[in-house]
């Protein structure tokens, strides 16, 4: 089966399979415009070889499903995901898509040693006045570190 970068990933797009790290794990909580609902989503960043990365969304109530196939620093195969738009509020990561996960999305583990460890997204100094008053983009150029 043939794996595809996930900078080639586009909302939308039927899932094909992608080999990547998981490099982090939250929960986002957001508050729905009547201020009474709270959303809660389980979130994780993924990183490919080619240092690329994109947010995976699962529901909060499946914490304890997704702890038990999915670990912290491990890479897997994944498989049966759902492409989607990339929130345009709080972005951890620089990608127009994102996906949801959930019960029939397969994590094959596999061995890879090449895959990034460590992501992270600094925006440039010179970037930084222009997001004093619109904060929702938290990212900038994604680098990884490869150890």
């Amino acid at each position: 089966m043939l794996v595809i970068p996930l900078r080639n990933i586009r909302p939308s797009q039927k899932a094909e399979s992608i080999e990547i790290r998981v490099v982090k794990k939250w929960i986002a909580v957001s508050k729905s415009s009547d201020r009474d609902v709270k959303k809660s989503d389980l979130c994780y960043q993924f990183v490919d070889i080619h240092g690329d990365g994109i947010e995976a969304v699962g529901k909060a109530g499946q914490v304890e499903y997704f702890d038990s196939i999915i670990r912290l620093q491990s890479c897997y195969k994944v498989t049966g995901y759902v492409c989607t738009k990339a929130r345009d509020f709080m972005a951890t990561v620089n990608h127009s898509a994102s996906l949801i996960i959930g019960k029939k999305a397969r994590f094959t583990p596999i061995e890879d040693q090449e895959i990034p460890k460590f992501c992270f997204g600094f925006p440039r100094y010179e970037m930084l006045q222009n997001r004093i008053k619109n904060n929702k983009v938290l990212t900038g150029t994604f680098n990884c570190i490869y150890t």
